[in-house]
């Protein structure tokens, strides 16, 4: 698959990007670089890949719990109350 001029100038329009007209050969070189890059990754033999190689990573959980600040930190927090930062109300 190739990208036109034309086609860049149309999706351009479409997507309402403004497309510098110099600049338009460049672009179109260097989108047609990226497809035929992702066409020779869709050409690669995976059939010799196990589908179960992708659950292999085991995640470690942590414990959650509070563990004690660092005073540095504290130090440059902009409000502090009772070792802890002060933040403002988010949720209404």
């Amino acid at each position: 698959m190739t990208v036109s001029v034309k086609d860049l100038k149309k999706v351009a329009h479409l997507a309402r990007i403004r497309l510098d007209e110099s600049k338009a050969d460049k672009l179109c070189n260097d989108l047609n670089s990226i497809l035929n890059f992702v066409e020779q990754l869709s050409n690669v033999d995976c059939s010799k890949i196990n589908d179960d190689m992708q659950y292999t990573t085991t995640l470690h959980e942590r414990a959650d719990v509070a563990m004690p600040c660092d005073p540095a930190v504290m130090d440059n927090a902009p409000q502090k109350e009772c070792n802890m930062f002060v933040v403002p109300k988010v949720v209404g």
